[in-house]
């Protein structure tokens, strides 16, 4: 027969160790669904707020590409509607880099509107003017700062 071991014969215990590992395991999983909640789905606006960073204690203007050439303008006291080759547009933007107030202007880009914005952005560059752009998905509304008014559409094109 065979011989017998005399002595301790039990290994190490990891039942707590167990038991803390599933406690931390559940406690980040809890955190990670608290997360995800506070995270909306389907964002139907976006607010356009004073600048911060290049653009502080610059005047604001905003300019939004909606595609075919259709541009939303915000600035210099007004909203108006242009079309990209509407002489206005090229009015408004003279304005702005000549206005005595430290000026910038955020464009706001729709997927579709990509090659209107590289025109925008050509024609605002080149009066030196600081710009900064936002991507905006289709669809998604744009809130203007309070005290906008309903914008003006222009007719020429």
């Amino acid at each position: 027969m065979g011989r017998r071991r005399t002595g301790n014969t039990e290994g190490i215990n990891l039942f707590s160790f167990l038991n803390i590992m599933a406690a931390t395991i559940g406690v980040q999983t809890l955190l990670i669904v608290i997360c995800a909640l506070k995270i909306k789905p389907g964002v139907q606006a976006i607010q356009l707020l004073p600048a911060g960073g290049v653009g502080k204690g610059k005047e604001a203007n905003y300019i939004i590409c909606n595609g075919s050439g259709q541009l939303e303008v915000v600035g210099q006291g007004s909203r108006r509607v242009f079309l990209l080759k509407d002489p206005l547009f090229d009015k408004f933007l003279d304005a702005v880099s000549k206005n005595r107030k430290p000026q910038y202007v955020v464009i706001g880009v729709r997927p579709t509107a990509y090659r209107d914005f590289e025109i925008v952005r050509s024609k605002t560059e080149a009066r030196r003017i600081a710009i900064g752009y936002e991507p905006l998905e289709n669809g998604l509304k744009v809130k203007y700062p309070p005290g906008m008014p309903a914008p003006i559409a222009n007719g020429s094109g």
